[in-house]
């Protein structure tokens, strides 16, 4: 991805970070306007190409032309991914839902070049979202029927409790050429096989936030009405943009315990880190980025090499040094059970929405 070239432009978004811009908040990095920013592009390689410039982590995504709603012009659904021009040939992708993490996905696949903007469609019951989306080259829609008769792939992006309404309403314009893709944590498939109809294909993804940066982490199940081909295409496309493993479905809420939940925990841990880095005098930015930076380093470690983690921890442990004097302190204070339990805890909260 190529940042700060002529014909590109941000698209980030400072609330998915949960900070209002316009609050000078000393915590936020994006509340005053003096202080260095960094934007950066970054993908599941490690590799990351950055520049100090203002307060916010920003990606920059092409300027498309937004073609006229005549573009949309039906057609058939494109399944599966072309291997020859490494793009889903037009794919029409469709969020129902346009919060933080259709803008992810939506974002991740736009700079993989698999999907792009002008090919996209959405609809939310709030227009300051589908404002945002139309910004980027999105469609806008009226309603969640006509994103569905636009568009080959459907994202259901919206909170669990509504997933099933959503699909009801949709059903007259849903067929089995109509791929339903939903990442809501806790809806069954055959609770949205139910709602969206006979012969409807529904894949249930639970992804993460990564996904923005080129390096999601996600598990997904088929349902029943799903061929080879539909599956295909939902592992092309998060594969552009990370990684997707397909589980059983009943595996789901271990996915959302372990990668699904998983960036709030890091995001704590390179906060926590950072803290220690400033207590023993290291300025607040040496210390984030040395932490954010570690934790990179070690995960590639793991995916490249292939070892397991207490091997490669082994590694670093040399006898009586630094490094295994830190570790005793975290055992004694239980930081491995709690990231157990957490992960767990993630998961059975998981089991409970999927009974609601």
């Amino acid at each position: 991805m190529t940042v700060f070239s002529p014909d590109t432009r941000e698209i980030f978004n400072p609330s998915f970070l949960g900070q209002d811009p316009s609050r000078n908040n000393p915590r936020s990095p994006v509340c005053d306007s003096s202080r260095s920013r960094r934007s950066f592009s970054a993908s599941c390689d490690g590799t990351a190409t950055r520049e100090s410039t203002a307060a916010a982590h920003v990606l920059i995504f092409p300027v498309l032309e937004v073609p006229p709603p005549s573009h949309f012009s039906p057609r058939l659904p494109r399944f599966p991914f072309d291997p020859f021009t490494h793009s889903m040939g037009g794919l029409r992708v469709g969020f129902v839902g346009a919060g933080m993490m259709a803008e992810a996905i939506a974002g991740g696949l736009d700079a993989a070049g698999v999907a792009k903007f002008a090919d996209m469609s959405a609809s939310n019951r709030t227009q300051p979202r589908l404002d945002v989306f139309a910004s980027w080259g999105v469609t806008p829609r009226a309603s969640n029927s006509e994103v569905a008769q636009n568009c080959d792939v459907i994202f259901i992006s919206v909170k669990p409790y509504t997933v099933a309404q959503v699909l009801e309403e949709m059903r007259p314009v849903l067929s089995k050429d109509t791929l339903v893709v939903s990442v809501a944590a806790g809806v069954t498939i055959a609770t949205m096989e139910a709602a969206a109809g006979p012969g409807v294909p529904v894949v249930r993804v639970m992804p993460n936030t990564p996904c923005l940066v080129g390096c999601v982490a996600a598990g997904m199940a088929a349902g029943t009405h799903c061929e080879p081909s539909h599956t295909e295409t939902v592992s092309k496309l998060f594969n552009a943009i990370g990684k997707i493993h397909e589980v059983k479905e009943s595996l789901l809420n271990a996915v959302t315990g372990v990668s699904g939940s998983g960036p709030a925990y890091i995001f704590q841990v390179i906060e926590a880190m950072s803290d220690g880095g400033v207590l023993a005098g290291l300025p607040r930015n040496i210390a984030t980025d040395l932490a954010a930076q570690t934790v990179m380093g070690a995960a590639k470690m793991v995916l490249e090499t292939g070892k397991h983690p207490g091997v490669l921890k082994d590694g670093v442990t040399s006898p009586g040094g630094t490094t295994i004097a830190a570790v005793r302190v975290l055992e004694e204070n239980g930081v491995r059970a709690a990231f157990i339990s957490a992960v767990k805890a993630a998961a059975d909260r998981g089991e409970e929405l999927s009974r609601q």
